[in-house]
């Protein structure tokens, strides 16, 4: 946590976003950073889909746009993480295999906000971004964790 803050406090960004490391907290800080803008891509994808492809709140549009949009999420989280999260872990498979298992970890992400949304919007009547928004800061500490134990290992 010490060296997160001094990097951030002295403004040493390549450390803080670029150059390899294996300090926890340094990865995390980056993953929140680099899940944020692929959160605004997944979330951005669930409007339009809303908004303009589907125009209807029907649940099961609601639940077909949430994947889709899910789907624009995790490909730019698997991307991005790949070039300035996880540089310097062991990765302990190819390229191939590694989408296959943050594939498999982000559809189990997407089950936890499906039935998110099914308790809360579904049932309860909240809105269904509300909803998004919520679950996926929780889904946002399943993917690291998963991730960190199941790929990219020391």
């Amino acid at each position: 946590m010490k060296e997160l803050i001094k990097l951030i406090c002295t403004f040493q960004f390549k450390k803080l976003f670029y150059e390899p490391t294996e300090n926890n907290m340094i990865q995390f800080f980056r993953y929140c950073f680099v899940g944020g803008l692929a959160t605004v891509a997944e979330g951005l994808a669930l409007w339009v889909l809303q908004h303009f492809v589907f125009s209807d709140e029907k649940p099961m549009l609601v639940f077909l746009s949430q994947a889709i949009a899910f789907v624009v999420g995790t490909i730019a989280n698997f991307l991005l993480s790949r070039s300035f999260v996880f540089r310097s872990g062991k990765k302990s498979m190819g390229i191939t295999g590694e989408f296959i298992v943050v594939f498999i970890i982000s559809a189990i992400g997407l089950l936890i906000k499906e039935g998110l949304l099914w308790i809360f919007n579904i049932q309860l009547g909240i809105h269904y971004m509300i909803v998004w928004a919520v679950s996926t800061f929780l889904v946002l500490i399943w993917n690291y964790a998963a991730r960190r134990i199941f790929i990219y290992k020391k």
